[in-house]
């Protein structure tokens, strides 16, 4: 497919249409039934991969998102892109016609932003092809590839990328957003090891950009957020020489260890070795561990993870899996195959559910007193859920926070949190005891539709120069939700 800006005469002609764009807008602009069939018939017209509208077979499956909680929000339309033609014509229709569009990949939009009402579903599920070119130490993957199918692909080469563990989330939001997973102390961030990506922007032009190819964009696609600037088709990346093994390692406390096991996490994490990388759970059941990977000897885990064996009630686990069979563990899917790894109806023979929740986010960049700690986990035990931490440091703290447009460079870890009963009273009253606590820092892949001074939360410093961006690259702000970039 080559590179093209198409002229908006010419797109109108391949529409069949014989108005002027504003006509056109008008065409579509009654209500209800005419309005949503002139729109799934307009797409169809121009798309070679499949459009769906409502009443379509397979529609509702296509048109949910993976949080339950976002159900009743429905587009008009979705297309399933067969490739970037469809991209481009997808983005050019909706521009014309004035229609709302969001871009697709995985779905796992924590605020629902993967999807709008009464406007177009652009799905990327099928570009989600993977490539590895060994002579340059590279990997093309196509935009709507899930991470299960990304660690599964790039093993089949002896290779591996950073990234998350949630095996259905989409590799487009999780790189464009920043990228943090198990293996990141030790690689980076998925977006971190980005070499290049193909984009198109509402202008109909569709680059490659990188370091040396519109290096401004390629800032600002990593850690800029999805969403934002123009819809991925594929990325390239470095990847890393796969270990044929490495340790799965967990330790958990009784209840009465969990402040002081927290405390002595926040000191130990981010410092270890980069080749060990953990979370730190604290739940409302009463349970209080950590989970992570190590790439090493087990001999050498010994000696790493000793001042976490140190806190009063530990038991420690651990055990030697493939690393592809080891990111099924941590993805829970443990016993589970690479195809059943997925969520019910968003892949052939996913079995994993959907699910319903709510969270937050937070950054810690210096460890909190013991009282602090205290009162967090006696609000866990009050509440109906969890706090998660993911330790950074290692290769994610080598960059600069100017460097890329992921600016939480000097901080300790994220925090997430998490309610599965729809308790926002208790997420909130949570999140709120720790701000004095906190940075005031959150991240972007958490996304937090109710956070107020989301700007310099996600964006701190680089905000300014993201919004210049913004400006330059989609002057009309075509690509556009309630916490984009330039709001």
């Amino acid at each position: 497919m080559r590179d093209r800006q198409i002229d908006r005469r010419t797109f109108l002609a391949s529409t069949g249409a014989v108005v002027a764009a504003g006509a056109l807008r008008g065409s579509i602009a009654t209500t209800g039934r005419s309005r949503a069939s002139a729109i799934v018939n307009g797409l169809r017209n121009v798309n070679r991969g499949k459009v769906l509208g409502a009443g379509d077979s397979g529609f509702l499956t296509a048109a949910h998102v993976y949080n339950h909680r976002f159900d009743s929000i429905l587009p008009t339309a979705v297309v399933l892109a067969a490739g970037v033609d469809d991209i481009q014509a997808t983005i050019d229709y909706a521009v014309g016609h004035g229609i709302p569009l969001r871009a697709r990949s995985g779905g796992h939009s924590y605020a629902g932003y993967s999807t709008v009402a009464g406007g177009i579903v652009l799905d990327l599920h099928n570009l989600r092809s993977i490539s590895v070119n060994r002579g340059a130490g590279t990997a093309t993957v196509g935009a709507g590839a899930q991470l299960i199918d990304v660690y599964a692909g790039l093993a089949k080469h002896g290779a591996t990328i950073p990234a998350g563990s949630c095996p259905s989330v989409g590799v487009s939001g999780v790189t464009l957003g920043g990228g943090v997973g198990c293996a990141g102390r030790a690689f980076g961030l998925t977006m971190d090891n980005l070499k290049s990506a193909r984009i198109t922007t509402a202008d109909g032009l569709t680059q490659t950009v990188s370091a040396s190819s519109n290096p401004d964009l390629y800032w600002g696609i990593r850690g800029g957020g999805g969403g934002n600037f123009g819809v991925v088709s594929e990325f390239t990346y470095k990847v890393h020489p796969m270990p044929a093994t490495a340790l799965f390692f967990s330790v958990s406390w009784p209840w009465s260890s969990a402040a002081e096991a927290l405390i002595a996490w926040l000191k130990w994490a981010p410092h270890t070795h980069d080749y060990a990388t953990s979370i730190f759970h604290l739940n409302s059941n009463g349970t209080v561990s950590i989970s992570g990977q190590f790439i090493g000897t087990d001999g050498s885990l010994g000696a790493i993870w000793r001042p976490m064996l140190n806190i009063p009630g530990a038991q420690p686990y651990s055990v030697r899996l493939g690393y592809l069979q080891l990111q099924l563990v941590l993805a829970g899917c443990a016993g589970e195959s690479v195809v059943s790894c997925h969520t019910v109806g968003a892949a052939p023979g996913g079995t994993m559910p959907r699910d319903s929740f709510f969270a937050k986010s937070d950054y810690i960049a210096k460890v909190p007193s013991d009282a602090a700690a205290h009162a967090l986990v006696d609000a866990a035990a009050r509440g109906s859920g969890a706090v998660l931490f993911d330790a950074y440091g290692g290769k994610i703290n080598t960059v600069a926070p100017g460097d890329t447009a992921f600016v939480h460079r000097d901080q300790l870890c994220a925090m997430q949190y998490l309610t599965y009963t729809g308790d926002t009273s208790w997420l909130n009253s949570t999140w709120k005891l720790m701000r004095a606590h906190t940075s005031g820092q959150a991240y972007q892949n958490y996304i937090d539709h109710s956070l107020s001074g989301w700007r310099q939360a996600y964006y701190a410093g680089n905000y300014s120069r993201l919004t210049a961006l913004q400006r330059d690259v989609d002057p009309q702000h075509f690509f556009d939700f309630p916490q984009a970039i330039g709001r």
